[in-house]
């Protein structure tokens, strides 16, 4: 049988059941015409808990269209004479992620026609994956994270696409931020400053990146007489303590901030600000939690919340949060640090018109550096299972849409993440209002002193039990010092019997 390229939406809705969408099924890809309602996702602990949130008319369609070159297409330069499978595992299918991947699953059919894509959603993809990889039933992409990337490449479980690739058109690897070991093999890089250019041989496409931000209630702050900043260097941590004092108020329960137990997004980009170069050092041998310039941001956050009381205790927080998922959201808070920043579209149906919010500048610690971000990437990544079962190409054409300016420029759109190709981030789709200061996330992107993960293949083990020390300092159990020293000692127990690969770097940094 001959497949064309053209295809209709009501080809594509018939083929849901064929497609395998599930929960999001052809009524989802009817949504993407009409959606009666968004879906707000939590995404904890591997989890993913979904609650209805009704959108006002106005919020329906989307503020801006996307209008951007097609993305590239694959080698083929005609219809193929075959139906080609291919399975997908990711967790996107609900939120502002899950509309963008119902938008993009729905234009990539319009592309490729011949390729059947089955959509397996999961909640937890490292749980699912690992029972899977090594059977028939692994799927052919999978969308994993940089920690996840490599234990799973010890363990052979991708297959290289660097040749495939290099047959396509359109594909330059400047277009793309760049994070290494997270979809490439950079054999362990624990360098600083990372890399910034994609290199290395290539397991898959980049997708998703997430990054530390600050966003910021103007309403709050300008009823507690606060301007917030609008300008690189326009506040420092004495400032940020003042406004946490004025726009603290017992009466209406509202906090000038909101200081949390938040590893990537909180306490370490506060830590990297103050003058730390990363968490490790060279040998991968401790964390460096006992140089001082740790120890002063974390106990700066912690702070807020025991000694100021400018931040609600995490027995306040359900209640603060109310129907609306989280207390900034609820409007209770004045400052949050996160990375809500590169997912606003959470937010965006929650609190609606409530209050006037942006994105702000980075504050300037202690010490006085640059500012420090931390980010992650997830990459759809095509297993051996592609090759076993003959579809690497077709895989490889979805990993490449879903990277591809077309479909990341859905993704500032819907903003469930900040796009990961270059071009999008700062187009007029990507910067729009609401919320305001939108022009603050490639600012975020493009700064040279950004840190990843750092991981290694046992990163998921080591912070798993980091965390369970790192929390006593945050609900008041031990004091900041102690919480921290409980952190750098479990480090110096670990990393000895962590049997793993060992990481490298350019030039020394913690010798």
């Amino acid at each position: 049988m001959t497949v064309s390229r053209q295809t209709t939406r009501r080809r594509v809705i018939g083929l849901a059941g064929v497609l395998g969408l599930g929960a999001v099924g052809s009524a989802a890809l009817a949504a993407c015409e009409e959606p009666p309602a968004e879906r707000v996702v939590e995404e904890q602990a591997d989890q993913v808990v979904t609650r209805a949130v009704a959108l006002e008319p106005e919020q329906r369609e989307p503020r801006h269209f996307c209008e951007v070159v097609p993305a590239a297409v694959g080698p083929e330069t005609g219809p193929l004479a075959s139906w080609v499978d291919v399975r997908f595992a990711t967790n996107l299918t609900a939120g502002p992620r899950g509309a963008a991947m119902r938008w993009g699953l729905e234009h990539f059919a319009k592309q490729y026609p011949e390729i059947i894509v089955r959509l397996e959603p999961a909640a937890s993809l490292t749980g699912r994956v690992d029972a899977q990889f090594f059977q028939t039933s692994a799927p052919h992409l999978t969308l994993l994270s940089q920690a996840d990337f490599l234990r799973f490449h010890d363990e052979g479980a991708f297959t290289e696409i660097t040749a495939e690739l290099e047959k396509r058109d359109g594909i330059h690897p400047e277009d793309y931020y760049f994070i290494p070991d997270a979809y490439t093999f950079n054999k362990i890089d624990h360098s600083f400053p990372q890399p910034d250019v994609m290199t290395g041989p290539q397991f898959g496409m980049p997708f998703q990146i997430d990054i530390s931000g600050f966003v910021g209630n103007i309403s709050l702050a300008e009823a507690a007489g606060v301007t917030l900043p609008d300008s690189d260097g326009g506040w420092t941590w004495d400032d940020w303590t003042e406004w946490d004092a004025k726009m603290t108020d017992s009466e209406t329960g509202s906090y000038g901030s909101w200081a949390r137990d938040s590893y990537e997004f909180q306490y370490m980009p506060q830590m990297y600000s103050n003058g730390l170069v990363k968490p490790f050092d060279d040998g991968l041998t401790k964390t460096m939690f006992d140089r001082p310039e740790a120890g002063e941001a974390w106990t700066y956050l912690i702070e807020k919340i025991f000694q100021h009381q400018t931040s609600p205790p995490t027995d306040r927080i359900n209640e603060l949060s109310g129907e609306y998922g989280d207390p900034f959201a609820a409007g209770k808070i004045g400052i949050w640090p996160s990375d809500r920043a590169s997912s606003t579209g959470f937010a965006i149906p929650r609190i609606k018109d409530r209050f006037t919010w942006t994105l702000l500048p980075e504050v300037i610690a202690a010490r006085g550096g640059p500012p420090g971000h931390s980010w992650h990437a997830r990459a759809n990544l095509v297993t051996v299972n592609a090759v076993r079962e003959g579809v690497t190409s077709a895989a490889t054409s979805l990993a490449v849409y879903l990277a591809s300016e077309e479909y990341q420029c859905r993704v500032g759109i819907d903003r469930g993440h900040m796009p990961v190709h270059r071009a999008v981030i700062g187009a007029p789709m990507s910067t729009a209002p609401r919320p305001e200061g939108m022009h603050w996330l490639k600012v975020y992107a493009d700064r040279p002193n950004n840190r990843s993960l750092f991981p290694f293949s046992t990163w998921s083990v080591w912070y798993a039990n980091h965390r369970a020390f790192a929390q006593k300092g945050w609900t008041g159990e031990q004091s900041p010092a102690d919480a921290l020293g409980a952190c750098q000692e479990w480090s110096e127990r670990f990393f000895p019997f962590n049997a793993g690969p060992k990481p490298w770097v350019r030039e020394p940094v913690y010798p």
